[in-house]
């Protein structure tokens, strides 16, 4: 685990300072890491908690270079990397428990990115008026 706070850290130093390609290396060593202490771990919601908080650095890194595809294929990654661990037999009830968690986690910030693509790309497309409308709706 030293090796993913090692990378983690060195991508936050990098990411501030605006170095986003150095600072995509070290995030990219951190979801590696974060992948391999993932299973089987005596610390489950601690491996859960490094993937999932690995690829949202990453997708907040694309996300700040405005690369928003990119940014939903990271947080993708994570939740298919976390659905994938869960298929696997065995599991005790801890590491299931902490494998749903972070994938409920990774969903929401999914939703949100999307939500978040939606509104501003309505924002940025031109308005049309409605044909033959009177009444308009407010939601």
């Amino acid at each position: 685990m030293d090796e993913w706070k090692r990378e983690t850290q060195a991508g936050n130093v990098l990411f501030e300072q605006g170095d986003y390609a150095m600072a995509e290396q070290h995030y990219l060593n951190a979801c590696h890491f974060a992948d391999i202490f993932l299973m089987p771990s005596a610390d489950p919601d601690g491996g859960v908690a490094a993937l999932v908080v690995s690829y949202q650095n990453l997708a907040e890194l694309y996300r700040a270079q405005g690369q928003h595809p990119q940014a939903m294929r990271a947080l993708q990654a994570a939740h298919a990397r976390l659905s994938h661990a869960l298929s696997a037999p065995g599991l005790c009830h801890a590491h299931q428990q902490a494998l749903l968690r972070g994938s409920g986690q990774v969903r929401m910030e999914i939703m949100n990115t999307v939500q978040w693509l939606g509104v501003n790309k309505r924002r940025t497309q031109p308005t049309k008026p409605a044909e033959h409308s009177t009444t308009r709706v407010y939601h």
